[in-house]
């Protein structure tokens, strides 16, 4: 099936289909071409990056130019905000010195930068106009990497976002407060939330505004979890000290109840199997306690909504048992009280966890939003610590070592697949591209966005965990697959920590991955920025085994 480059609708006319976008799409694909060959682009064709005298990257800057129009007027933005100015101190590579850009607005979503060098450039930016995806010099085209243009424009638009944000809050709180007191007062003030603004700008590089929820999760995400400069792969006594206290049952922790997700906002929902136990049974009980609306057990087709709560469904996989499936989940008290209580009941009616059994965790992606690159780095922490995600997917039990169930229903993902993400890619293509979908069988690996192609159901699935009738252990695997969407959200190329990530071209600047099984996970600690997180990965892997074919 064919996919339009921009807008990702499915395309069935032969023309279409050739030139891989829709009609109206490629209107606006040509209305940037047009932009380039008007005659007061002839300085930015003279300096475009070429290849046998050819321009190379216009139709890919073109499509990428229509998304970002295509992404903003979904979200009714009348055009894209882009900045104009100067910054006097981008360094040059190629003159080992630093030197002067020039930014004007060129057309929606592009920006035409005059370097000092005498040469001009056109750059493409997202939806919000604050970042730039591509450039038409030949560092970007050649090299496919972050060129000093984009680097200066990322700098130079986060820089005006953090003065508009400062000044917009200020004269909020200010009229805030004169609606109070009906008098003029000071434009200062000491209150750290209303400071945030500006630490949030250089967290995620100026590509988001204040006043989304996205950004509040990750302001909150940053203020616990910022690295701490410990690397696990480094530290030998740190890393063996960690180890042993893991595997006691005060490193595994308590249950809890609250901030258990630490701020991160992400709403989820748990699919838990159960072996040996009566499916009518577990729902005449959760009726009775009001946690379900049905007082039987339902078919495996049964949809699942608000109204519903906690429902028991039959599922083929486990004959002797059952699934029960959650509504869909906040981090609240009584979330937990309620998952607790649950699994209370079902070790009351001989529920137990088996081979055939899997828990299968379900994240809102809203937090990776339309920016591909977030889901790279999702993509990046799933391959290459696929083995690691099985291990601690692994553990069921608070005592004793568990071994993975099997990859039947939780197949890893493929390079090839992954390989096709690009920076630019919106939720859909990249949800597509992630488990490499052909139809509703492509569900079946170790994370799934089949839901959100098929229905828009915005989550991703994590399958790899083991069933588990211990309420700690299904905690840990939550905060586990929670912290794995923040930190594919949240860590950026220049913070400490993002150089353990491998990468998924050659380009890519990242250490490369470890070689034995221990030397891996310690890597994968080193991603993770706080004591809390490493504690957390650490309890579930030592819990955990899988086979050595997992490895290869």
């Amino acid at each position: 099936m064919t996919t339009c480059a921009v807008c990702s609708r499915r395309l069935t006319h032969p023309v279409s289909v050739a030139r891989g976008t829709g009609p109206v799409c490629a209107k606006h694909v040509a209305e940037f071409i047009a932009a380039i060959s008007a005659q007061t682009a002839e300085r930015i064709r003279q300096s475009w990056a070429r290849r046998r005298d050819e321009m190379v990257g216009v139709n890919e800057m073109a499509i990428a130019n229509a998304k970002a129009r295509f992404l903003a007027r979904i979200r009714r933005q009348p055009t894209v905000p882009t900045y104009s100015g100067m910054i006097a101190d981008q360094f040059s590579r190629t003159r080992q010195q630093e030197e002067v850009l020039e930014f004007y607005q060129f057309a929606d979503a592009a920006v035409q930068v005059h370097s000092e060098s005498g040469r001009e450039y056109v750059l493409t930016t997202d939806r919000t106009g604050t970042v730039a995806v591509a450039c038409s010099c030949p560092d970007c085209q050649h090299r496919h990497r972050v060129c000093r243009h984009m680097e200066g424009y990322n700098r130079f638009a986060a820089e005006r976002r953090m003065a508009e944000q400062s000044e917009a809050e200020r004269q909020r709180v200010a009229e805030a407060m004169r609606t109070e007191t009906g008098a003029d007062v000071p434009l200062e003030t000491t209150n750290r939330i209303t400071g945030a603004p500006t630490i949030l700008t250089h967290i995620v590089d100026g590509e988001v505004a204040w006043d989304n929820e996205r950004d509040r999760a990750l302001y909150a995400w940053h203020e616990l979890h910022r690295h701490d400069g410990v690397y696990m792969s480094q530290d030998d006594v740190r890393w063996q000290a960690l180890r042993e206290s893991a595997t006691t049952l005060e490193g595994l922790g308590e249950y809890e109840t609250e901030h258990v997700l630490d701020g991160s906002g992400l709403a989820f929902g748990l699919e838990l199997e159960v072996d040996d136990v009566s499916g009518d049974r577990v729902a005449h009980e959760l009726h009775a306690l009001g946690l379900s609306a049905h007082r039987y057990v339902q078919s495996y087709s049964t949809r699942v909504g608000e109204g519903d709560g906690w429902t028991v469904k039959r599922d083929g996989s486990v004959p002797y048992g059952c699934e029960i499936v959650s509504p869909p989940l906040t981090d609240t008290p009584e979330t937990w009280a309620a998952i607790h209580e649950i699994t209370r009941i079902v070790k009351q009616h001989g529920g137990r966890a088996s081979r055939h059994t899997g828990l299968h965790i379900h994240m809102g992606n809203t937090i990776l939003d339309d920016r591909g690159y977030r889901w790279q780095r999702l993509a990046r922490y799933i391959y290459w610590f696929g083995p690691e995600y099985y291990q601690m997917g692994a553990a069921n039990e608070r005592e004793g070592v568990t071994t993975h169930r099997g990859l039947g229903y939780a197949a890893p993902l493929q390079v090839a697949h992954i390989r096709k993400l690009r920076r630019n890619d919106n939720a859909m293509e990249a949800s597509r591209k992630l488990i490499g979908y052909r139809g509703h069988d492509s569900r079946y690996k170790i994370i799934n966005t089949a839901k959100f192609v098929e229905s828009n159901i915005p989550t991703v699935e994590f399958r790899y965990p083991n069933g588990s009738v211990d309420p700690i252990m299904i905690q840990r695997q939550v905060q586990l697959a929670n912290a794995t969407m923040m930190q594919a959200a949240y860590l950026r190329r220049h913070m400490p920590g993002a150089e353990r990530l491998p990468a998924l071209f050659r380009g890519d600047q990242s250490d490369t991955l470890a070689q034995d099984s221990e030397g891996r996970f310690r890597q994968f600690l080193d991603t993770l920025g706080s004591e809390r997180l490493r504690r957390i990965a650490t309890s579930l892997w030592v819990r955990g085994e899988i086979p050595a074919s997992y490895r290869q």
